[in-house]
C-alpha cells in the first residue's frame, strides 16, 4: 500500500477522483469506499482518498509481456501526475524524504 500526497491546488476529493479514473481507465467499480480499476498489468488496482493523501494498492500480473507492463507503468504515472500534481521524479524525491525521516 502507497500513500501519494496531492500539491497544493491539487484537490484531494472523490469527484475528483472518479472524474481523473474515467479519464485515464474508462471504467471503475466501486468496493467499500475503495475505487478498482483493472488495466494492463495491473489485475487490480485499489484507490481511495484518506484525509488529504491518495491511497492505493496495486496486484499486478508478473506474466505480463514487457511492452504491456511499459505501457502500463506510463499510463498508471500519467494518472498520478495529472491527479496529485506530482511527476514521478518528484513523488521518488518525497517518498526518499519520508524514509530519510524514519
Amino acid at each position: 500500500m502507497r500513500a501519494y500526497p496531492f500539491k497544493r491546488g491539487y484537490k484531494p476529493t472523490e469527484e475528483r477522483l472518479e472524474e481523473m479514473i474515467k479519464k485515464h481507465f474508462n471504467k471503475f467499480r466501486k468496493d467499500g469506499e475503495y475505487y478498482v480499476v483493472s488495466f494492463g498489468a495491473i489485475e487490480e488496482l485499489r484507490m481511495k482518498i484518506e484525509g488529504k493523501k491518495l491511497v492505493v494498492e496495486t496486484k499486478t500480473d508478473p506474466k505480463a509481456p514487457e511492452k504491456v507492463a511499459v505501457e502500463t507503468i506510463k499510463k498508471y504515472n500519467r494518472f498520478l501526475h495529472e491527479l496529485t500534481g506530482y511527476s514521478s521524479k518528484e513523488r521518488q524525491k518525497l517518498m526518499k524524504k519520508e524514509v530519510e525521516k524514519q
